[in-house]
This record gives structure tokens, C-alpha cells and sequence, in this order.
């Protein structure tokens, strides 16, 4: 995700090959037939919406008999639920005219849990042993900072009333959490 984030152009062979490498340690198998850019060109067709033009004259489109799934031996069975989550909402945006990209998507996501782990591991790149594994509690805090930032972003840009509305609510259910905490505060200090 990084790596389709960070690319400087979608014809730039360093890019290329850094995008290819990285979707071939993902556990993509392609034929022994395919061009030097099917990797990269699989990689950016499933996970960055945004790419206009694939590399080695690859089609955008899935059916293309000129598509870079043509050139998928195997594909792993971990990622397979992404892709189709990723190709429904490629398909989404496409048809609503929105422009996205689960890299752009991912990629703050993934640089903080890197930058995290990194930090918790002072900073030493060698294999990879139970301590250092990214663990899920850090992805789920991740994704629940990720998921905040984007409800905010939905309720400041809804229209006056509406958000005056959901804020009316919002304070109701901190008054109501705030009783529960005092209300279980006397109880358990009696023990």
C-alpha cells in the first residue's frame, strides 16, 4: 500500500519493480509467459482504483481479454476477500464517478503501524520473531483512529440541522455514559 502510495509515476520502472516485487511476496503467482510488468500491473489494477493507465499496455477492465488477471497463475487465498471487497468498491466509485483507492485509503494506516513497530522493536529490520509481529491490538487501534477521522469528517459536512441533530445525540449518550460511570462508582468502592 505504501509502495502504490509512494510511486512517483505509473510508468517509472523503479516503481515497477518495487510494486511487483512487493505483490509477488504477497503470494502472487503469475504464468511463466507474463510480461516483466504483470506483477506491478496487478498490484495497482486491484488495489489503487486511481491508476488510469497499467503498465505493459495492461486493460483496466476485469473481462479484457488484455487484462493483467490473464496473467494470474495463483492468487492467495488470504487475500481474496480484499480483492473483492476492493473490486466492489472500485466498481462503486467508478459508477458514481468518485475517485478512490485503497492504497490512498490504507497507506496512513500502514505507515503507523510500520512506524509503531518499528519503534517497538527499536528500529531492527532482521527476521521477524513473535515480539516483533505486528499484533492485532495495534492495527485495531489504528483502524478505530482511521474510522473516527472519517465519522468527524461525515458530520462536519453534513448541513446545519442535521449535524445540530447528530450532536444533540452524541451529548445524550456521553450524559448517559457518564451517569452509568458514576452509578457503578459507589457500588464497587464498597467492596
Amino acid at each position: 500500500m505504501i509502495a502504490l502510495d509512494e510511486r512517483v509515476g505509473d510508468d517509472r520502472p523503479e516503481d515497477l519493480e518495487r510494486i511487483g516485487n512487493l505483490a509477488l511476496q504477497l503470494g502472487v503467482e503469475l504464468n511463466e509467459d507474463a510480461k516483466d510488468e504483470a506483477a506491478a500491473a496487478v498490484g495497482m489494477w486491484l488495489f489503487d482504483g486511481s491508476t488510469q493507465k497499467l503498465p505493459g499496455g495492461y486493460d483496466l477492465g476485469e473481462l479484457s481479454p488484455n487484462s493483467p488477471v490473464k496473467e494470474l497463475k495463483s492468487f492467495p487465498q488470504d487475500l481474496v476477500l480484499v480483492g473483492r471487497a476492493s473490486i466492489l468498491i472500485k466498481g462503486l466509485s467508478n459508477r458514481l464517478d468518485i475517485p478512490w483507492s485503497l492504497s490512498k485509503e490504507w497507506a496512513p494506516i500502514a505507515r503507523q503501524v510500520l512506524n509503531r513497530n518499528n519503534v517497538q522493536t527499536g528500529g531492527a529490520a532482521t527476521n521477524v520473531s513473535d515480539s516483533q509481529r505486528i499484533r492485532f491490538v495495534v492495527v485495531w487501534k489504528a483502524l478505530k483512529n482511521w474510522a473516527k477521522g472519517r465519522v468527524t469528517k461525515a458530520v462536519t459536512d453534513l448541513p446545519g440541522p442535521l449535524r445540530s441533530r447528530v450532536a444533540s445525540i452524541l451529548v445524550k449518550l456521553e450524559e448517559r455514559k457518564s451517569r452509568r460511570a458514576l452509578t457503578t462508582r459507589p457500588s464497587s468502592s464498597k467492596k
